[in-house]
């Protein structure tokens, strides 16, 4: 076998399982430290064991060098036990193949030395890396251009250990790059992650407001000696709590709420979504135009997550018209194509093209208070459904909102 077919083979088997491991790494997200060492310890030892069995029947084909890179690369993990256990089986291994192998001995003398350096923080991983596999090349030589047991050109053996000495170089700088590349991924995931968390929790500060919004309405009205405002408004007070707790439910999971789907009327939906909303509309004086179609309109959804979408659209038209304004809002329903749609618009102070633009993002807001997350979640729950949402507005005029829902065949 040639000299590069050798080299190649060295690197393919050394290298192949830390790759593995280190992919292993950055696609399993539950990993501990302890899972971690050990993985590593399999990757190491598998490299060991397949470039000993490549070259079982003659190991002087594998150099000291390829095999101490294992002894290294245990070093740079601060399994200095490991690394003196490999060591002492690569000694016995080459024993029965090698006169003397006083030149290993005074290599993983050396190898120790600058371990107790790096530890005493004296030296770098990359000094360590450098120092070793330069001293460890030139005491090899030395030993082999003396004693040229391997009765090999040295032309050829300078060659080999020039090609060695750059190789494992390489392979060790490689391994500590990856491990800071793998380091700087998960550190991006847990970012994400924290991020998606803070995400979620927006959402629950959103949400939990509009019912208790509406359940404060609602006990400013009330006067408990009028026995038909308690009859009315006191289950309205409880249907919201228990969509509260709906909420706060959903979100402990932190992912995207669950959806309880079922067939469900959507006039009786909007219904009850503007029966919560009448003190807010009564107390803002703002005109509502209804043209809904009287027949009974099945689609297969979730109540509770559209009447969130209705809340919210509702409830943000009527912050977006100014006080002391002849506020209008107008609601309609069509059916078209098998498809019912619901449109919402209002005279309020509309959107720029720019606004417009971005209200999808989360966190974005035009609001002093807001949290930004309002619209994104209902683009959310009407995708859920398999559903559309479109927004029009003008600036100055007032904004329109469509929402597009399948039909329940």
């Amino acid at each position: 076998m040639n000299l590069f077919k050798i080299v190649f083979l060295d690197v393919v088997l050394l290298t192949f399982p830390i790759l593995v491991y280190l992919i292993y790494l950055s696609t399993n997200k539950n990993i501990n430290n302890r899972s971690k060492g050990m993985y590593f310890k399999l990757a190491l030892i598998s490299s060991f064991f397949m470039m000993y069995s490549y070259g079982a029947d003659n190991p002087k084909i594998i150099p000291v060098l390829v095999l101490n890179s294992i002894v290294i690369l245990f070093y740079l993990e601060d399994n200095y036990i490991l690394a003196n256990i490999f060591a002492i089986i690569i000694v016995l291994i080459y024993e029965n193949y090698f006169n003397n192998i006083l030149f290993l001995l005074i290599i993983y003398v050396i190898m120790g030395i600058f371990y107790l350096l790096k530890k005493l923080n004296k030296i770098s991983n990359l000094s360590f890396i450098e120092l070793f596999i330069f001293i460890s090349s030139f005491v090899y030589y030395i030993w082999m251009k003396f004693y040229n047991e391997m009765n090999c050109n040295f032309q050829k053996l300078l060659l080999v250990m020039i090609s060695y000495f750059f190789i494992v170089n390489i392979i060790c700088l490689m391994y500590e790059a990856g491990k800071s590349i793998l380091q700087t991924y998960l550190t991006f995931k847990e970012l994400q992650q924290e991020k998606q968390i803070r995400l979620s929790l927006f959402k629950i500060t959103h949400e939990i407001k509009n019912p208790i919004a509406v359940c404060k309405g609602y006990l400013d009205m009330l006067n408990v000696k009028n026995s038909s405002q308690v009859e009315k408004y006191i289950p309205i007070i409880k249907s919201e709590i228990e969509r509260l707790l709906s909420l706060l439910q959903d979100f402990l999971l932190i992912n995207k709420s669950n959806m309880d789907m079922d067939i469900m009327d959507l006039n009786i939906l909007i219904e009850d979504t503007l029966d919560k909303l009448n003190p807010l509309l009564s107390e803002r004086k703002i005109n509502l135009n209804l043209k809904i179609i009287d027949d009974e309109i099945y689609i297969y959804g979730d109540y509770n997550r559209l009447a969130q979408v209705l809340i919210n659209i509702i409830k943000n038209s009527i912050e977006a018209i100014p006080k002391e304004s002849n506020g209008k809002i107008n609601i309609l329903t069509k059916i078209k194509r098998n498809k019912y749609y619901l449109v919402i618009e209002d005279n309020g102070e509309g959107m720029t093209n720019q606004v417009l633009s971005k209200m999808k993002e989360p966190f974005f807001t035009t609001k002093k208070r807001g949290s930004g997350l309002g619209v994104s979640l209902i683009y959310e729950i009407v995708e859920a459904h398999n559903g559309k949402i479109e927004y029009e507005s003008e600036y100055g005029k007032g904004t329109r909102v469509t929402i597009q829902l399948p039909l329940y065949e």
